[in-house]
């Protein structure tokens, strides 16, 4: 569901909801750039789980307003900490954590005015 603002921090913005759809398009590729994983951090004595965005590669498209972090110094380049929109993904548009996504899955969830912008973020490189 397409919320304009996603965190506590307002990690992720969208100016509109095309925005949105762009970029749940981009995630939903499966082609190792990104991967969606539920940290349970409070094992190791931090403050408690978090949902990441794990960015693979060096440059992500800057088509939203995201806030990063930095990665782990391996794999990892960098990260998009954002409990609200990692939840909202997979309980509102089928996304699942790791990095393959049933688009099909997912497709069933975008409304049909937003297959476009959709479908042109599973095309950004």
């Amino acid at each position: 569901m397409y919320k304009q603002s996603f965190g506590s921090r307002k990690q992720i913005q969208f100016a509109n909801e095309q925005e949105f759809y762009v970029f749940l398009g981009y995630l939903a590729k499966s082609n190792g750039n990104t991967s969606l994983v539920w940290e349970h951090n409070e094992n190791q004595g931090a403050w408690g789980s978090e949902g990441r965005i794990q960015i693979h590669v060096d440059n992500i498209p800057r088509l939203w307003q995201i806030t990063l972090t930095a990665g782990n110094g391996g794999n990892i380049k960098s990260r998009i900490n954002c409990n609200e929109f990692v939840k909202n993904i997979c309980t509102e548009h089928g996304f699942v954590y790791g990095g393959i996504q049933n688009v099909d899955q997912i497709l069933l969830t975008i409304p049909p005015q937003y297959l476009e912008d959709f479908y042109a973020g599973l095309h950004l490189e």
